[in-house]
Parts: structure tokens; C-alpha cells; sequence
């Protein structure tokens, strides 16, 4: 689970779900990117299921990164989307997944446990899965269009109420994992929109916060 971390006027969150993975959550405060020893390798993200293995050097495009290499540090950037990080401890595969609305009707975490099982024959209830902090329900109201489109897919987590649309991310990703065979989520404890910790768009902020992890023994 996440535990918050102070120090010196800096506010941070660490996951503690498996020793041989460090995984932070950065905040407006803090930058795990500053704090981490290792090659970094993020994703030029453009709200797409795509999802590549990482190589640092390499200009990557998606919304996906994994790696099974010792000290390859890899992350994503989000502002009220909903980071996923995703571990497999036999194995020790470590994956962060960038989901916001269009990556969540794309099914971003339904393909990446397709593509593990598929490429690696790793089975999708081996999985330990936490959620990074993201905007809640009652903060996302999205146009009917997006409504329409998820009804379309059947993917849960837009609400109506009072002749408006709210999306759950949290909601439409648990019910597409649940549904592949995933037993373990753990969720966050703050939300962007409500926390001056963390960076949101819909409070009209520019900058990201950085979901940040690497295998730190193999």
C-alpha cells in the first residue's frame, strides 16, 4: 500500500507492496525523477493504449512502459488522469500505465495484461496492481459524448446525475482488471483535484506529477 512521506517541506508517497521495487509518487513538492539513482526512461505520452518495453535512449511514444532490468527507472506524468503500476513478483516485471479517459475506453490495462500473457505467458492473477493519485467522480464531469462512447464499449464509470456526466476512472479500470482475474488494487488515498499536494488540469495547472518506480534487485 502507499505510505506519505515527509521531509524537509517535501511531501511524497511511497509503495511498499514488494522489496525488490521502489515506486514513488511524486507531488508538487517532490520529484521522484531527483531522488532515484538510475537511467530513466519515460514516454512521449499521447493518451493511447500503447505500451512499450523500456530502453533508456530511446524516444519512446505510448502510454505503457515495463521493464524487468535492475535500475531502469521508468515513469509516467499526470495531472488528474489515473497512473496504474503493476508488479509481478515472480518474474519481477514492473509496469506503469498512464490512463485517462481516452487510454481508459482503449482498455489500456485489458491490453497490457493481453500482451503479458501473450508475450511472457504470465497469468493475469499473478499481478499486484496500485493506483496513483488521480480526480474523482464528483470532479470529472465530461461532455455525452464520452458518456455515448463508453456506453458503445461497455466499459462502467460515467454517472448521471442531475442531467450531467461524471467519470469514474477508478471504477471503469477496477471493473475491466476484476473481470481478467486481477486480486489485488491498491487504491490512493488523495485525489489531485481536492489536494494542494498534487498537480490538476481541471484546477488549471500546467505541470505534471511524476509516478516514478524501478526493480532494485533482480
Amino acid at each position: 500500500m502507499w505510505e506519505r512521506k515527509e521531509r524537509e517541506g517535501k511531501i511524497w508517497y511511497e509503495l511498499s507492496f514488494d522489496s525488490d521495487a521502489l515506486v514513488l509518487q511524486g507531488t508538487k513538492s517532490f520529484d521522484p525523477l531527483k531522488e532515484i539513482q538510475g537511467r530513466p526512461c519515460g514516454l512521449g505520452q499521447i493518451h493511447s493504449s500503447v505500451i512499450h518495453r523500456a530502453y533508456p535512449g530511446v524516444k519512446l511514444v505510448g502510454d505503457g512502459i515495463f521493464t524487468d532490468e535492475k535500475d531502469i527507472i521508468i515513469y509516467v506524468k499526470t495531472a488528474d488522469c489515473l497512473p496504474v503500476v503493476l508488479y509481478h513478483t515472480g518474474k519481477k516485471i514492473l509496469a506503469i500505465l498512464h490512463a485517462g479517459w481516452r487510454g481508459t475506453l482503449l482498455r489500456i490495462t485489458r491490453k497490457f495484461f493481453l500482451k503479458m500473457k501473450n508475450d511472457l505467458k504470465l497469468d493475469v492473477s499473478d499481478w499486484i496492481v496500485a493506483f496513483g493519485p488521480s480526480i474523482r467522480r464528483e470532479n470529472y464531469e465530461v461532455g455525452v459524448e464520452i458518456y455515448d462512447l463508453f456506453k458503445i464499449e461497455g466499459i462502467p464509470g460515467v454517472h448521471i446525475e442531475k442531467a450531467r456526466y461524471f467519470l469514474d476512472l477508478k471504477e471503469a479500470n477496477v471493473r475491466e482488471m476484476e473481470e481478467m482475474g486481477v486480486r489485488t488494487v491498491y487504491t490512493f488515498p488523495e485525489d489531485t483535484y481536492s489536494s494542494d499536494a498534487f498537480y490538476s488540469n481541471r484546477r488549471g495547472d500546467k505541470e505534471r506529477n511524476i509516478t516514478a518506480g524501478k526493480i532494485v534487485e533482480c
